[in-house]
C-alpha cells in the first residue's frame, strides 16, 4: 500500500504521462469497445430478470425502482433515461407471460462471462503479461468476478434504497441524501475496481489493496466523462439527427465504453506504478527495463 500510493518513486506528472503512453500503447480503448458490446448485450435481460424478481413483492419494487431511477437520472443523460424507462416499462407488460427464461439466462452468461474476460484480457496488456493460468482456474476466476461485481452492485442498490427509507423516518433533506448516495456509489465503484485489479492480472501473489491511485484514477475517470456527457447530449448534441429514435442506444454504447476505458486506464496506472518501483528496487536499472519473470510482452 505504501508502495503504491507513493507512485513507486514517480512524480505524478511521469505517472501521467506513462500512463497515457501505455494506454495507447495497448490500444485500451479498442479493448473498451470489446468490453462495452458485451455489456451491452447484457444489460437488457438482467433489466428483464430483476423486474421479474420484484414481481414478486410489489411494494419493494415500486420503492427500489423509483430509488434507482432518481439516482439514474443525477448520472446518466436524460435520453438515455428515456430509452431505459421505455424498455423497462415494456419488459413489465411481459413479466406475467410465457418467456424463454432459460434461453435468456444462458444469454446474459454468455455476454457477461464474455464482458469480464475482456476486462481480464485488457489488464493482462496493462500488466505486459500473458495469461497463464489454467483453463479451471480462469473460468472459476471469471466466474467469481462476474458473481462478486453482481453482488456489489446488489449492496449499492441495496443501500441506497435504505438511505431514502432514512430520510422518510428522519426527514433528511434532498442535499445530504444525494451526498450520501454518491458517497455510497463512489465506496462500492472502489471496491469493484480493488476486485478487479486483485484478481483479474495473471499475476501470482498479489496482494488486496482496498484503494490504489488506480482505482482513485479510475473513479475520478468515471465521474468526470459521465458528467461530461450528460451535459454534451443534453445540452448540445442528442444524437437525434445522426441516429433518430437510435440516439439512446447511441448513448449507452458511447456511456458503456467510456465506463470500461476509465476502467483499464486505472489498470495501466497501478501497472505503471508497480514497474517503476520494481525498477527502483532493483538498483534504478533504467525506465526501459522490464524484468522478464513477470513483464514479457504478448506478440503483436
Amino acid at each position: 500500500m505504501a508502495i503504491s500510493w507513493n507512485l513507486g518513486g514517480l512524480s505524478l506528472h511521469d505517472l501521467v504521462r506513462r500512463t497515457i503512453r501505455e494506454s495507447w500503447k495497448d490500444e485500451v480503448f479498442g479493448q473498451a469497445g470489446r468490453m462495452a458490446f458485451y455489456h451491452f448485450l447484457a444489460i437488457f435481460p438482467i433489466l428483464f430478470a430483476s423486474l421479474a424478481l420484484l414481481m414478486q413483492a410489489p411494494h419493494l419494487r415500486e420503492s427500489l425502482v423509483h430509488a434507482v431511477r432518481d439516482v439514474s437520472t443525477q448520472v446518466l443523460p436524460a435520453r438515455l433515461m428515456n430509452l431505459l424507462q421505455t424498455v423497462a416499462q415494456e419488459q413489465s407488460r411481459q413479466v406475467h407471460t410465457r418467456f424463454p427464461l432459460f434461453t435468456v439466462g444462458i444469454g446474459v452468461l454468455w455476454a457477461i462471462c464474455n464482458g469480464t474476460w475482456a476486462m481480464i484480457y485488457g489488464l493482462n496488456n496493462a500488466y505486459e503479461i500473458k495469461e497463464n493460468r489454467p483453463f479451471a482456474e480462469l473460468a472459476i476466476t471469471i466466474a467469481g468476478l462476474s458473481l462478486s461485481l453482481a453482488a456489489t452492485a446488489a449492496v449499492s442498490i441495496f443501500l441506497i434504497f435504505s438511505t431514502r427509507y432514512v430520510q422518510k423516518v428522519f426527514s433528511v433533506g434532498a442535499v445530504p441524501l444525494h451526498l450520501l448516495e454518491w458517497l455510497i456509489l463512489s465506496a462500492t465503484l472502489s471496491f469493484s475496481f480493488a476486485i478487479l485489479y486483485r484478481f483479474g492480472p495473471s499475476l501470482r501473489d498479489r496482494q488486496w489493496q482496498w484503494s490504489t491511485p488506480g482505482a482513485l484514477c479510475a473513479l475520478i475517470l468515471w465521474i468526470a466523462v459521465t458528467f461530461g456527457a450528460r451535459i454534451y447530449f443534453d445540452d448540445f448534441n442528442d444524437y437525434s439527427r445522426s441516429y433518430g429514435q437510435l440516439n439512446g442506444v447511441a448513448m449507452l454504447l458511447l456511456w458503456l465504453y467510456i465506463t470500461n476505458g476509465a476502467i483499464l486506464i486505472g489498470g495501466e496506472m497501478n501497472s505503471e506504478i508497480e514497474k517503476a518501483a520494481k525498477v527502483r528496487d532493483a538498483g534504478g536499472l533504467g525506465s526501459n527495463h522490464k524484468p522478464e519473470m513477470s513483464r514479457t510482452r504478448r506478440a503483436s
